[in-house]
């Protein structure tokens, strides 16, 4: 996924961002990402003792970025379109998405893990992916729906 004029403008700013306080994705998307990206999805695969506590930890501010980025209207007569992840949402999750890949296709990681799922939105693809033998297997990555 290419970077956003947006997501590209929070470069600098994800340097300076608080890896336990990356701000809030309704108050600017981007450089939530952006720190997201930076300060903790590029620390994931350090250790394979520390991935899967920090696993939950991403998927925790996931959480919080799906919950912005997915909007349910609702028509006349109280029903609902079921709900839908805006635009912008869609990019932000592919590039995080793609982030986490990158980051366990990195030269150091030197370990190999069990299926790991990263849940967003209801109507995008989780990300689901393994390293097998020193080989990474991604079986499943957002941008795609389900």
């Amino acid at each position: 996924m290419a970077k956003t004029t947006e997501l590209r403008a929070a470069k600098g700013d994800a340097k300076q961002a608080d890896r336990h306080n990356l701000g809030d994705p309704v108050a600017d998307a981007a450089k939530w990402a952006r720190g997201l990206t930076t300060k903790r999805v590029a620390d994931l695969f350090k250790t394979e003792k520390g991935l899967d506590g920090h696993w939950k930890q991403i998927q925790q501010e996931v959480t919080r970025g799906n919950k912005h980025f997915f909007a349910t209207k609702t028509a006349p007569g109280g029903f609902t379109d079921g709900g839908k992840t805006s635009a912008e949402g869609k990019k932000i999750i592919a590039f995080i998405a793609d982030a986490i890949v990158a980051a366990a296709q990195a030269k150091t990681v030197n370990f190999d893990f069990p299926l790991h799922q990263m849940q967003f939105t209801s109507d995008m693809a989780w990300l689901k992916m393994e390293r097998v033998g020193g080989k990474l297997k991604v079986k499943s990555t957002p941008g795609k729906k389900k």
